[in-house]
């Protein structure tokens, strides 16, 4: 599952149709979306600082992705492995961070950020593997290395 790749408008299409046929998402599954979707934006934003020169920004930027990472996998690991109707909610989710004020975001940011890293720290040998492969394709996607 990609944490962050924007999808095309007939895959969008698709997964709001499959969303619709479904139950009402989980309190769990609309704040794993919201997280997912605030820690991309963070994570595109370091990303732009990085590609600029600020390399300072770079461990912030894999931060932020481990995290967004733990919160897909422990998603997963709840069962909820539906792609279409996760990528549905994180659009949903991408959509509504809109609305928020600077300073809401970068507190959802933050509190995501927090959270994903908790996460990270229950996870085994394994899914540490794995969130790391996640992060270094996402890392090659963002900035190129």
């Amino acid at each position: 599952m990609s944490i962050f790749k924007p999808l095309s408008l007939t895959l969008v299409l698709v997964s709001h149709f499959a969303l619709a046929s479904t139950t009402e998402p989980s309190e769990r599954e609309l704040h794993t979306a919201g997280c997912v979707a605030a820690l991309e934006v963070k994570a595109d934003d370091l990303a732009r600082q990085v590609k600029s020169g600020q390399t300072d920004s770079r461990p912030l930027l894999t931060a932020t992705l481990e995290a967004g990472a733990a919160f897909i996998g422990n998603a997963y690991l709840q069962g909820d492995r539906d792609e279409a109707r996760s990528q549905s909610l994180r659009l949903a989710a991408l959509e509504a961070q809109k609305a928020l004020a600077d300073a809401e975001l970068a507190a959802r940011q933050s509190g995501c950020a927090q959270e994903g890293a908790h996460l990270l720290t229950q996870t085994d040998f394994i899914g540490r593997i794995v969130i790391s492969r996640l992060v270094q394709r996402r890392m090659q996607k963002l900035i190129g290395d």
